[in-house]
């Protein structure tokens, strides 16, 4: 397995998993997994981790996320939390493949996944999903969004295709740093 760099923001039991995409940072593009954390961490007393995805993990999505939770697990010395995760781009691909297989993860964001990879382990996350709710949040611009039809319907699955947007976030920043709060908060 790539070598993973995960970053900790203490605040509370609860927990809110970030995934990069592959070779982000902890920070992020202007620091906005950092800006994330942070009013996380204030307006809603979350702990979080933020865990970049190394290159040349795509084979190794599975044991990414359960090596991450297993960090989470280990620096709260408690495997009872109740779990958001948040991924972008290849990290949507391991929130959305894998979250089904852990019982604490209660809600997902999946922020323009790469849906013309491994399109199987996602429909397979989705459908076999337990939790609460599961947000995919396309950008309108974004390449994947040709492909939001191949989605499998679930009561739980909330798309959101967001208009004049791309796989970056160009010049909407703000709209890719308010995401967590409007989809994983706020409903």
């Amino acid at each position: 397995m790539a070598n993973i760099d995960i970053e900790f923001y203490e605040s509370g039991k609860d927990v809110l998993v970030i995934f990069t995409g592959i070779g982000g940072t902890t920070k992020g593009y202007q620091n906005k997994y950092e800006k994330i954390a942070k009013y996380i961490t204030a307006d809603f007393h979350f702990s979080v981790f933020v865990a970049t995805t190394p290159s040349g993990s795509w084979l190794t999505l599975k044991e990414n996320l359960q090596y991450v939770l297993n960090y989470v697990f280990e620096k709260l010395n408690c495997e009872n939390l109740n779990i958001y995760v948040m991924g972008s781009s290849a990290g949507a691909n391991i929130v959305l493949s894998f979250s089904y297989l852990f019982p604490q993860i209660k809600k997902i964001l999946a922020i323009n996944p790469v849906m013309n990879v491994n399109f199987h382990w996602i429909e397979k996350g989705i459908k076999n999903f337990k939790g609460e709710c599961l947000n995919v949040v396309i950008g309108g611009n974004d390449p994947s969004s040709k492909w939001v039809g191949l989605l499998p319907e679930t009561e739980k699955l909330n798309l959101a295709i967001l208009p004049n947007i791309d796989h970056e976030f160009q010049n909407n920043l703000q709209v890719f740093i308010n995401l967590p709060k409007q989809f994983l908060f706020n409903n």
